[in-house]
């Protein structure tokens, strides 16, 4: 079968979306499909073997350039000839849209509040645009399915742009089994000693690129909070960003010594496996890899209502689902019950229900075919 895959950026290290779409699209490629990649940007080793067709998207363009993007790269898509067409990012027209990037609709709301939204929309026209945009996917003739990567997506699409329920296939986010796995945890003695973290210190784990937008604020009021009952708690922030901020809230109180900033890593899953349990009180997340990925490691997840990835998580079995994710308190007394009584790794896992990118790839396969067969 011949797949066009629609893809701002085809560069497996510039975030999660992208990271997927490199992923999906090799194993299609190792199964025999031919790859098309529609793109403004692609790294050469991500799309080896692959047909790479570049659409240009002129930062000269400012808030305009989304729609650029989006008018040109589906008709590029068709024009390679492919069977089917996968837009991985906000383009059209196609067979299947994934809504991997979550809805800036949503988003808006959730930063600024209903009024806030609304006022920033009027003001922005970076803001103005993606919102047209975001609206014009779900235009009649635009796709014959949507896939959502967890039912919060779903929900909201349904709430929001009045699209039949019979369009919207969940597709959870797949693990890599052979890097994310509980045997890592064998090797955690010798992860936590490398970064002088103590065998008795319970380690409560941070990561995320976008650290305001994942969280990193709450996270570290939370720790501060726990850590005035729990002298052996230790805080860790993994990934890139600024941090200034969250050290000198630590520095003030004197928490500073038990917290490490790691920065980026070329392989957070040691660090998943170390860690007692893992926190994302995430602003919003259509489903964050991060947590699926945790879970794969045994590893307790506590994160907020605003993900999409609070499917995978049983309250109280393998980890919590916050009511508020910026009450402290909230976080904290969360955190103690899971660092008190730690879930066995293993039932983590079982409780997690995640799927494996394979099966995550063929779900996709299945649903792009009845896509395409939509058309006749």
């Amino acid at each position: 079968m011949h797949i066009a895959i629609v893809r701002t950026e085809f560069v497996r290290t510039r975030g999660g979306a992208e990271r997927y779409a490199v992923e999906l699209a090799r194993l299609w490629f190792g199964l025999g499909h031919r790859i098309s990649i529609v793109c403004s940007r692609a790294n050469p080793d991500d799309a080896a073997g692959m047909e790479v067709v570049k659409v240009s998207r002129p930062k000269v363009l400012g808030p305009y350039k989304h729609n650029w993007f989006a008018k040109r790269a589906g008709p590029a898509a068709h024009e390679t000839g492919a069977d089917a067409v996968l837009c991985l990012a906000r383009a059209w027209p196609g067979d299947v849209l994934r809504l991997g990037d979550g809805l800036h609709q949503l988003w808006l709301e959730v930063r600024y509040g209903t009024d806030g939204a609304r006022r920033r929309a009027m003001l922005n026209p970076r803001h103005r645009e993606l919102l047209k945009l975001e609206a014009g996917l779900f235009e009649p003739g635009r796709f014959g399915l949507y896939v959502a990567n967890s039912e919060m997506m779903r929900d909201e699409v349904l709430r929001r742009f009045g699209v039949g329920a019979d369009r919207i296939k969940v597709v959870p986010n797949g693990v890599d089994w052979s890097r994310f796995h509980t045997g890592l945890r064998e090797s955690r003695d010798e992860m936590r000693e490398a970064h002088a973290i103590t065998t008795g210190e319970k380690l409560v784990l941070f990561s995320g690129m976008d650290f305001r937008r994942k969280g990193l604020p709450e996270a570290v009021r939370g720790f501060i909070e726990l850590a005035k009952g729990n002298a052996k708690a230790r805080f860790v922030c993994v990934g890139p960003g600024y941090t200034k901020s969250a050290e000198e809230e630590l520095r003030r109180a004197g928490l500073l010594d038990r917290s490490t900033f790691v920065g980026r890593t070329d392989d957070i899953a040691p660090w998943y496996a170390a860690a007692d349990v893992f926190v994302l009180p995430t602003m919003h997340d259509p489903s964050s890899n991060a947590v699926s990925e945790a879970l794969a490691c045994g590893t307790p997840v506590i994160t907020s209502r605003e993900n999409g990835a609070k499917q995978h998580v049983r309250d109280g079995v393998n980890g919590w689902v916050l009511q508020d994710r910026g009450d402290a308190r909230e976080l904290a007394q969360r955190m103690a019950q899971l660092l008190e009584n730690p879930p066995v790794p293993d039932s983590v896992v079982d409780a997690s229900s995640l799927l494996s990118r394979e099966v995550n790839a063929e779900r996709m396969l299945e649903v792009l075919k009845q896509a395409r067969a939509m058309r006749s």
